[in-house]
C-alpha cells in the first residue's frame, strides 16, 4: 500500500492564523483478499468512532467514504495512528481530503432538524424535540427528553443550524429551547435560568439582553410565583422588579 504522505502529516484548514476544527473526507478502498468477517468488523468499528459523522459504502475506485471531524491536526494524526495495523490489513488504498469550504442546500424537509449519531448510523431529530445542548469538552451533548446523544460539533455551528427554531444561548456552553426555560431568577447581580428538568444554568452577562428580549412573550410563565415546595425565596414581584432594574 502506498504511503499516505511521506511526511506523515496532513494539511490543515486555517482561519487567519488559527487552526479550526478539521472537517475531513477519507476515501477507502478495501483489500478484498481480507476475510469478510474481519472486514465487516473494521467497517463497524469505523462507523462507531465518535469522530465519524457519516460512512457511505460506494462502488467504483473506492469502497467506503468516511466523513468526520477532529478538533485539531494532532488529534487526526493520533486517531489515524491508532488504526494503522487495521489499515495495513484491510485497506489497499486510502485518500484523505480536508474540507476548506462547504455549501449546503437546506431542504424544506430538513429545516429545523438535526442529524445526530445513533446506533452506528444517523438519526433525524426535530428541533422542537430538543430540550437543550450542553458542551462536554470537544463534544456537544444533545438532550431529547430522557435520551441524549453526543455530537462532535461546535456550539456555534449548532446554534446557527437551530437559528429561528426557538433556541437561545444562555452561555457559551449551553443552548436551550425557550419553552424549556421554567423560570428566570435575578440574584446576587446575575441571572439564572431554571430549566424544566430542575437544573439551574447561569446566564452569561453577554447573553442577558438577548435572553430577556426573547422571553418577553413568555413572561407569564417565567415570572409565575414559586410553588410552596420551591426552595427559591423570590416572589414573582421581586423577579419582575429585578428584571426592570437590570433593563434600566
Amino acid at each position: 500500500m502506498p504511503p499516505e504522505r511521506s511526511s506523515g502529516k496532513w494539511p490543515a484548514v486555517h482561519r487567519g492564523s488559527q487552526i479550526t476544527d478539521l472537517a475531513v473526507i477519507v476515501c477507502v478502498a478495501f483489500d478484498h483478499r481480507a476475510s469478510a468477517d474481519g472486514l465487516g468488523g473494521f467497517k463497524a468499528c469505523i462507523a462507531r468512532c465518535p469522530f465519524v459523522d457519516v460512512t457511505t459504502e460506494v462502488t467504483g475506485t473506492f469502497d467506503l467514504i468516511v466523513e468526520g471531524r477532529c478538533a485539531s491536526l494532532a488529534e487526526f494524526n493520533e486517531q489515524m495512528d491508532l488504526i494503522r495495523p487495521q489499515i495495513a490489513e484491510f485497506v489497499s488504498r486510502i485518500e484523505t481530503n480536508f474540507i476548506s469550504k462547504k455549501v449546503e442546500r437546506v431542504r424544506n424537509g430538513d429545516a429545523g432538524a438535526l442529524w445526530v449519531p445513533f446506533e452506528g448510523g444517523r438519526k433525524r431529530v426535530e428541533a422542537h424535540m430538543i430540550d437543550k445542548i450542553e458542551a462536554e469538552g470537544d463534544y456537544m451533548r444533545m438532550h431529547v427528553g430522557d435520551w441524549t446523544s453526543l455530537v462532535h460539533d461546535t456550539m456555534h455551528r449548532l446554534s446557527e443550524q437551530l437559528s429561528g427554531s426557538g433556541f437561545v444561548l444562555l452561555n457559551r456552553s449551553c443552548l436551550v429551547r425557550l419553552e424549556f426555560i421554567d423560570r428566570l431568577i435575578h440574584e446576587d447581580r446575575h441571572w439564572v435560568a431554571r430549566l424544566a428538568d430542575g437544573s439551574h444554568v447561569r446566564i452569561a452577562k453577554s447573553h442577558v439582553a438577548e435572553v430577556l428580549k426573547l422571553t418577553d412573550g413568555e413572561s407569564s410563565k417565567l415570572w409565575a410565583s414559586p410553588s410552596t415546595n420551591d426552595q427559591s425565596t423570590q416572589t414573582s414581584d421581586t423577579i419582575v422588579e429585578n428584571r426592570m432594574k437590570a433593563q434600566a
